[in-house]
């Protein structure tokens, strides 16, 4: 396996850390993965996952969003996506990844896996560049109200007014992200139990200086605002029709309220009409691929794969 790292210079300046993973014989390369990280992490979390996908000949490529891991030039930068429109920025950034993977491997079919934020990237990705991939993989998602998300977009609006674009939302962070260890908090005072079942998991995120921002006043806009054009039944309908769609998740994990919004995004892209497949693990948190049950998950990724790209 050969394994690199290397900054990208975007459209507007912006060096974008990337990395890639791929195997040492060209000549046996099945398809390319781009992978899309959540938020307040980064890409070589996905370390071990890549190295599966490397071992079954698939290249992996995924860069560090925006405000997040070595893409951040300071620790005040993790959080923080753009002055404006932050989230299209990363959106159009994945389209820019892809065209690198284009020119990079001409004749190669292009897969895409996006988790948490990453899952509604991917969805937002979906709607308007999905032309240019072959399958998807959207993990450890979710479905908010249209009310919910406006009201929140109005409330990171006054934040960033009051505060600016760079300062951390720890209003909104206690309202959005600090909930989703209620249901854990009495196995552990790390505030990261709900993220899975491995101890050494939770440990690891608490202590890795690139994890567990909290996001900027603007970067919640953004998100929020993200989340809104996702919601929108008329933009899930421009997601292609042939493209296939496996939708998985934790049943234990509360962001997708323990399955509930996970089979609620499912159901609003079937009735769209779309290739929708769906798979929630029994006991799984949020971060199913960093469960002990992860090489299960790994193989149902690379059999849908698999199956999209040769069968």
């Amino acid at each position: 396996m050969k394994f690199r790292e290397w900054k990208h210079t975007l459209r507007d300046g912006v060096e974008l850390h990337m990395y890639e993973w791929k195997p040492d014989n060209d000549k046996n390369i099945k398809g390319i993965v781009q992978l899309v990280h959540g938020s307040a992490e980064h890409a070589f979390r996905y370390d071990d996952f890549a190295k599966f996908l490397v071992a079954n000949d698939y290249v992996v490529i995924a860069e560090d969003h925006r405000g997040h891991g070595k893409t951040a030039l300071s620790s005040e930068d993790l959080g923080f996506f753009a002055e404006e429109e932050g989230w299209e920025k990363i959106i159009d950034d994945l389209y820019e990844v892809t065209t690198y993977i284009k020119k990079s491997y001409s004749n190669q079919p292009i897969v895409m896996f996006g988790h948490s934020m990453g899952s509604f990237m991917v969805r937002h990705y979906a709607i308007k560049y999905g032309t240019n991939i072959a399958a998807l993989v959207i993990c450890g998602t979710a479905h908010y109200s249209k009310r919910l998300l406006k009201f929140s977009v109005k409330i990171a609006k006054i934040g960033q007014k009051m505060k600016g674009p760079k300062s951390k939302d720890n209003f909104i962070y206690k309202f959005s992200y600090a909930p989703l260890n209620a249901r854990y908090k009495k196995e552990g005072n790390l505030g990261t139990e709900w993220l899975s079942t491995d101890k050494t998991v939770q440990e690891a995120f608490a202590n890795d200086p690139l994890t567990g921002q909290v996001f900027s006043t603007s970067a919640f806009k953004d998100m929020f605002t993200g989340l809104l054009f996702i919601t929108n039944k008329k933009n899930i309908k421009n997601t292609p029709d042939n493209l296939p769609l496996l939708f998985i998740a934790g049943a234990d994990d509360p962001v997708g309220k323990y399955g509930k919004m996970v089979m609620k995004t499912v159901d609003l892209y079937k009735k769209a009409g779309k290739k929708v497949k769906v798979k929630l693990y029994p006991n799984a948190r949020h971060e199913i691929l960093n469960e002990p049950i992860k090489k299960e998950i790994y193989q149902d990724i690379l059999n849908f794969y698999n199956k999209s790209l040769f069968v």
